[in-house]
């Protein structure tokens, strides 16, 4: 089950050594994602985390990238990134992480951003060259660590940055 509630289809493949991933599910972005509540926003936060797995399995960024600020640069560096790792000899594995906001954060800052305390889990990234693993990103569970930001506008979510908690 993706974070949007999605199943994974049957045929899916995570990726191994000997080939990435198969017959990965598109992301689809749940009707609850678009109200500016606070379920609205987990569900929109759960499809972001769904949009950068997909691109972690695919080297397809384009949904992460159509919900995310240009203003985030960790952002845009890691989109770069995960295009960079993909070619007929290397890809990505894991990638799939989680973030639930804490009880009683979801707070509008007087600038119109919602940075949001999360719990975070992630369960590692592999980078694959040549059927050999080249990088990897250990996978990590926090309840202290992140803040998300997030806007409202225009009818739609969008992400903004992950910060160390209490830094913005």
């Amino acid at each position: 089950m993706l974070a949007t509630g999605q199943k994974v289809p049957e045929d899916y493949e995570p990726a191994t050594l000997e080939h990435p991933a198969r017959n990965v599910p598109k992301p689809v972005m749940p009707a609850e994602a678009r109200d500016e509540t606070e379920a609205g926003a987990q569900a929109f936060l759960n499809y972001w985390l769904t949009a950068q797995w997909y691109a972690f399995q695919t080297g397809n960024t384009s949904y992460a990238r159509e919900v995310t600020s240009e203003t985030c640069s960790r952002c845009t560096d890691q989109f770069s990134r995960i295009a960079d790792s993909y070619d007929s000899q290397k890809w990505m594995a894991g990638g799939n992480e989680t973030s639930e906001f804490l009880p009683n954060s979801f707070r509008q800052r007087p600038t119109g951003e919602y940075t949001i305390p999360v719990e975070a889990t992630s369960s590692g990234i592999l980078v694959i060259n040549d059927h050999q693993v080249v990088s990897r990103q250990m996978p990590y569970n926090s309840a202290d660590a992140l803040d998300v930001t997030l806007m409202y506008e225009s009818g739609r979510w969008i992400y903004i940055t992950a910060s160390p908690r209490g830094s913005l």
